[in-house]
């Protein structure tokens, strides 16, 4: 049995994807700790793990506090830890972790939560995905906090880019990987496969006439007017649409049309089980689980890696892009009718499903960790 140390940000879309490797390695025998914020407690422990919160950090933070105090709370914590480890298992986005791991004089592991980044495929990548980085290094590091860890980087994109630990898991669909030439035997890719959330929340899918539009814009990116738009546009239509409202309260929404339901929570993988269609914002969580259910999508991105994951949608044909909130109902309508009715989208992601769950081998993963 080894003890093994993973350490995340307060993101579900940077700790959501790292949860069934936990479960992989506690099944295998191994302890792991877990550190992260309280917010993600329940799940890190379902998935077997020993949760060590942040130190000095609010229980219920802001999303401002969040980027703000989350990077050196998670570094503060991990060089304080008094236990010994046989290896460190950190996500990409908290880049300090591979300083962490030399500090504790232990080997690491890489884990992506969205593509990985070389030097060739940042030559692609929007130049909102690359201001986004900038700002996002700025809010949650800075000058001072790089130079207070002694780190070797000058920047996120610098030490994403030039300090690759020996093994990085990337969790999405090779084929999926922008300039996959560029990444060597080092970087397993390997999509994480969700079982259904049960809740309190009962869907009346029964009563639901096909086909069904599920639309979802994330936990973090709501839009009350956008959500009236699609009220407008499907309301009383032979379509049956689940709108997942996130921090909208559907009742501020009006008049809900019998054909349409509104809830500020779903439990989206089970949701797409059910959907023909799913209209995203592209954050690749959602994409993997669209691709695992074999439903075919509109793609709507905004910020960060949404807008590299739509092209990608779009090169495979296992979608159609759209604009940003798009603001001719017609875009829309004739998006999620293409997507329909056209069954190269449907025939591609199936395929795509296939070559997902034929190279999803956990035990050789852990195997790979295991000889680190």
């Amino acid at each position: 049995m080894s003890k093994i140390l993973m350490i995340n940000l307060p993101f579900s879309g940077h700790v959501n994807p790292t949860l069934p490797l936990t479960a992989e390695l506690v099944k295998r025998g191994h302890k792991v700790d877990y550190i992260c914020s309280e917010q993600f407690r329940d799940a890190i422990e379902t998935a077997g793990a020993d949760f060590i919160p942040y130190s000095s950090f609010p229980i219920k933070p802001t999303e401002r506090e969040k980027k703000r105090l989350s990077f050196q709370a998670a570094f503060d914590t991990a060089i304080g830890l008094q236990n010994i480890y046989d290896i460190l298992i950190y996500e990409m986005f908290f880049y300090p972790g591979i300083k962490v791991a030399e500090i504790l004089g232990i080997p690491c592991v890489r884990q992506f939560s969205q593509p990985a980044w070389s030097d060739e495929s940042m030559k692609y990548m929007s130049k909102i995905f690359k201001v986004s980085a900038l700002l996002i290094d700025v809010q949650v590091m800075g000058k001072k906090r790089i130079q207070s860890m002694r780190l070797p980087f000058r920047s996120m994109k610098d030490a994403i880019l030039h300090s690759k630990p020996d093994l990085n898991i990337v969790y999405i669909p090779e084929k999926f990987q922008n300039c996959r030439e560029t990444f060597d035997e080092t970087y397993h890719f390997i999509v994480p496969n969700k079982e259904p959330v049960k809740g309190k929340l009962e869907i009346p899918y029964d009563k639901m006439k096909n086909p069904v539009l599920y639309i979802s814009l994330g936990s973090i990116i709501s839009d009350k007017n956008f959500y009236k738009k699609c009220l407008r546009i499907f309301g009383n239509k032979n379509v049956s649409v689940i709108i997942n409202t996130g921090k909208v309260n559907p009742k501020s929404l009006g008049k809900i049309p019998p054909n349409i339901y509104a809830y500020s929570y779903v439990p989206q993988v089970e949701v797409l089980r059910h959907a023909d269609v799913f209209l995203t914002h592209c954050g690749m969580n959602s994409v993997n689980e669209a691709i695992y259910a074999g439903v075919p999508m509109v793609a709507m991105p905004f910020v960060n890696d949404q807008i590299e994951n739509a092209r990608q949608i779009e090169r495979l044909k296992i979608g159609k892009r759209i604009c940003t909130f798009a603001t001719r109902p017609k875009e829309i309508v004739n998006a999620v009718e293409e997507v329909l009715n056209n069954t190269i989208y449907k025939s591609n992601i199936c395929k795509l499903k296939e070559d997902v769950q034929r190279a999803s081998d956990w035990n050789a993963l852990v195997s790979q960790i295991e000889r680190l």
